[in-house]
């Protein structure tokens, strides 16, 4: 399966998505015709439209520096440009969290938060309604070249000093591998960005899917935002890990604090063992090196408490390169398939159970309320269809009783409504006459006749008494 599969998928999702909207859309225009819609329902059924035609479906890649993870992104999404598009070399390449999106109507740029708003109490989503608080690099999307060029803003750093880094909260003495990061000129090494947002029109983020980049454990547990919005939130989060490297004790951290434990909600969680190609080696048998592997997937699920199916043995590098060249025995052979087949078929169907379960929910709400009303109204119904019955071979004078008892209740409404009017009427001249005393012409006389009184007075007695009279 390539990514084209996979757009078709999010297509169909989308289709169905866009069905549901067209429902929901022709119950709403039906009740209003029908007077049956009420402020609370109008509510209800705005918000599951609004849901509907914003969705988004996101997949998070967590991982520590050097397991491949932006190798993988670009294996998977973006092969089609024919390189690497996302920054992929030894060390750390990413170095901020990184949303890829499309937003329609805006034009293609990557836009990057200064690392100094961490000084500022402003959560990232809170910046995001403030375009100037924003670093941007406009996108030529036709353009590799010019593409990586710009994505390699995200691994940009900067030496401070240590106050500076822990004004910004990114540095802690006591922790013993930080105070080791320190140089001999006494400066520090720091990511220039906070967060990084790129709009970029890939088929698949045009679908609504969003993908998060998060650049290991000392970024999430900097950024409070991460672990208590974006990664919780997201429907897919893949736990790279590196074949060469195994399980290490910071990626434990990760999984433990930060992915592994779920609330129950439907959460996607795979664990991807990328770099297997380490792992090929001419001087062994096909079957020796796929037990190799199979031995390897076996450890990390026993030490991440997983099933084995949910780890997925790859080499992101080698299915980059198989893609580029449509080399299908290579691509086979790197496991990026059985990757992308799960994401297809495990991630979408979630997801749509997610938004299944919202719209029901909330047309559950609106259909009972309805029904209610229609009730009501059936009874309703009923009792005036009884009372036509009861009248049903009656004689005219009880006609004429009926129809005399309507006229002398019409008569009694109309005299009161005289009545109100009447009263309506004495109430205004009441108003207009309150007003006259306690208006601002009132006062301001009162006023002027005190400090002539005031003025007039000989002794302090006199001046006492003007005020007084005055109160």
């Amino acid at each position: 399966m390539n990514s084209v599969n996979l757009v078709e998928r999010f297509q169909l999702y989308s289709s169905w998505r866009f069905a549901i909207g067209q429902t929901v859309t022709r119950f709403r225009d039906w009740i209003t015709a029908a007077e049956l819609i009420d402020p609370a329902s109008a509510s209800r059924l705005q918000r599951v439209l609004e849901r509907l035609s914003e969705d988004k479906l996101s997949i998070a890649f967590v991982a520590e520096f050097s397991r491949g993870k932006s190798e993988l992104i670009n294996s998977i999404f973006f092969a089609d440009y024919g390189r690497r598009i996302l920054p992929s070399s030894a060390g750390r390449t990413t170095m901020c969290p990184t949303e890829l999106m499309y937003t329609e109507g805006e034009e293609p740029a990557l836009r990057l938060l200064p690392i100094e708003t961490r000084a500022r109490t402003a959560t990232v989503s809170e910046y995001k309604q403030y375009p100037e608080e924003w670093v941007s690099h406009p996108l030529d999307t036709s353009s590799g070249d010019s593409m990586l060029a710009a994505f390699k803003h995200v691994s940009q750093v900067k030496r401070v000093t240590i106050q500076v880094a822990q004004e910004l909260t990114l540095y802690d003495d006591k922790d013993p591998d930080q105070r080791g990061s320190v140089g001999e000129d006494g400066l520090v090494e720091i990511p220039c960005w906070r967060h990084a947002v790129i709009n970029f029109p890939h088929p698949l983020l045009a679908q609504g899917l969003v993908i998060l980049d998060t650049p290991g454990l000392n970024a999430i547990g900097a950024e409070p935002e991460l672990t208590l919005n974006l990664i919780p939130s997201a429907h897919a989060v893949l736990f790279v890990l590196a074949a060469d490297t195994g399980v290490t004790k910071s990626d434990i951290q990760v999984w433990r604090e930060h992915i592994g434990a779920t609330d129950g909600a439907k959460r996607a969680r795979m664990v991807v063992l990328n770099k297997i190609d380490g792992l090929w080696d001419e001087l062994k048998s096909q079957a020796e090196i796929d037990a190799e592997i199979d031995k390897q997937v076996a450890q990390v699920a026993a030490t991440l408490n997983l099933d084995p199916k949910s780890v997925f043995p790859i080499s992101a590098q080698k299915g980059l390169v198989a893609k580029v060249h449509n080399d299908a025995a290579l691509l086979a052979k790197s496991r990026l398939l059985l990757l992308e087949t799960a994401l297809s078929e495990e991630l979408i169907p979630a997801k749509q159970d997610i938004v299944r379960d919202f719209v029901a929910a909330e047309m559950r709400d609106v259909i009972g309320a309805n029904q209610a009303l229609l009730a009501a109204r059936v009874n309703n119904v009923k009792d005036q269809l009884r009372e036509l019955d009861d009248l049903h071979g009656k004689n005219e004078d009880v006609m004429q009783h009926m129809l005399q008892r309507v006229r002398t209740e019409k008569e009694t409404f109309e005299k009161s409504l005289l009545q109100f009017a009447a009263t309506r009427s004495v109430l205004a001249r009441s108003t207009n006459t309150l007003f006259l005393h306690l208006g601002m012409e009132a006062y301001r006389e009162q006023v002027k006749s005190t400090n002539k009184a005031m003025d007039d007075a000989v002794f302090s007695a006199g001046v006492l008494d003007a005020m007084r009279g005055f109160f």
